[in-house]
């Protein structure tokens, strides 16, 4: 019997993990030049965590969580999405105690029962940061900014930010009922989703992309002009600031996000590059009170999350190309053409993997010129072959495929040279 992976996951090889390489090592080394420290968070949780933590009402919790009792009984959940857990462990092991803000980011897998499609995974790998125990404006601006460079290191252009303010818990709450006042006379124009999202996660009804809600949607008040004078001074400090690091941002009205815990600042990262209502990379917010509802002190946060198979396949979309550094880390194939020059064989792969050059044999003998072929479509930038000659002058025979350039030298006495050879770049 054959097996397949579950619905909704998929196995990840070849040049698919040379692009995902290329994200995780990139975004690390970004979020280390802005002072980040990467923590891993379990992959499940108790159901509490996020159901409080996303909200009750949300359509993750509602509908597309993964959960399940263990033997004693107590409910479970594979995480949905980073921040619940990030919090959880800020508050569980006090990290908050220490110099703040607490900036941390996270790489890992995240599950979600909902349909599958391009892009969207029922598991997924998220990569996301939590800045936690600052409400200046300034540490907005600064996550805004990490999230713009992060996709413009990856090599995206033509990117645009939305940013949006949804105000704090009072001035929400206001607009909200100011909000259903008005969409609820006009109710049978809304489809069966926002309908019942009304009363419930009011705000939701402007991620909605059916036309006949956009077009209700046009004509109604708008939380942003009806934000409280400190939400308001906060959202266009933001501005400001994004305007000194010369950021392409959008007041985007509409921009809402699909967790309850966001406060204040909301945005999102898209590129006009995407011919598609589905052009979003990233995005995140602020939320000042979720510490404090999982029982640590009231310090706020702000963060962002991004999507890496996402990410990955819009690379492709658009043409973006791995750097050479990531196709090719000039590696080094040795053909052995018979058995019985086995041990010499590992005695060159012991010094080469030993000096960080990245090189591999052939394990099952077979002609030159398939090996070579083999080396050319496998990234191997030179091939060393050993055969009767060369085993029995100990030389090291070296052909650069790039080149198609040829050098030989002695084992014993120029090991140095050979180095210095296979490390040459063009």
């Amino acid at each position: 019997m054959i097996y397949n992976s579950p619905r909704g996951t998929e196995d990840y090889f070849g040049e698919e993990i040379k692009y995902r390489d290329f994200l995780t090592e990139t975004s690390r080394s970004l979020f280390k030049i802005f002072n980040y420290s990467e923590i891993i968070t379990p992959h499940f949780e108790h159901t509490e965590v996020f159901s409080r933590g996303i909200g009750e009402n949300s359509e993750i919790v509602q509908k597309e969580m993964y959960t399940f009792s263990d033997k004693k009984n107590r409910s479970l959940t594979l995480r949905p999405e980073g921040t619940a857990s990030v919090v959880r462990a800020i508050v569980e092991n006090k990290l908050y105690s220490g110099n703040l803000p607490l900036k941390l980011f996270y790489i890992g897998s995240m599950f979600r029962y909902e349909r599958p499609q391009k892009g969207r995974m029922r598991e997924f790998c998220q990569i996301g940061v939590e800045s936690a125990g600052s409400d200046s404006p300034s540490i907005d601006a600064d996550v805004i900014w990490l999230l713009y460079e992060l996709f413009r290191k990856l090599g995206f252009r033509n990117l645009t930010l939305y940013v949006n303010s949804i105000g704090c818990a009072d001035c929400r709450a206001e607009y909200v009922k100011m909000l259903e006042d008005q969409l609820i006379p006009v109710k049978d124009s809304l489809c069966q989703d926002c309908n019942s999202r009304l009363g419930k996660n009011t705000l939701r009804i402007f991620d909605c992309k059916v036309k006949t809600c956009r077009e209700v949607l046009k004509n109604v008040v708008k939380i942003s002009d009806n934000l409280c004078e400190n939400c308001l001074k906060h959202f266009n400090e933001i501005k400001s600031l994004m305007d000194v690091l010369e950021v392409d941002y959008v007041h985007n009205k509409n921009l809402v996000r699909g967790f309850d815990y966001y406060t204040r600042t909301i945005f999102e990262i898209i590129s006009s590059d995407i011919n598609s209502a589905q052009n979003a990379l990233g995005g995140g917010g602020r939320y000042d009170n979720l510490i404090k509802e999982f029982g640590g002190p009231e310090i706020s946060s702000v963060g962002f999350a991004i999507g890496l198979e996402r990410t990955v396949l819009l690379m492709k979309e658009l043409g973006i190309k791995l750097p050479d550094s990531m196709k090719f880390l000039n590696k080094t194939y040795i053909i052995n053409m018979d058995s019985v020059y086995d041990k010499y064989v590992f005695e060159l792969l012991r010094y080469l993997r030993s000096r960080d050059i990245y090189c591999d044999t052939n394990f099952n003998i077979k002609s030159v010129g398939k090996e070579i072929k083999f080396a050319q479509n496998n990234g191997y930038e030179n091939v060393i072959i050993v055969g009767e000659d060369e085993y029995r002058r100990k030389s090291v025979k070296i052909k650069n495929l790039k080149k198609y350039s040829q050098k030989e030298f002695e084992w014993d006495s120029e090991k140095e040279k050979i180095l210095n050879f296979l490390k040459k770049t063009e």
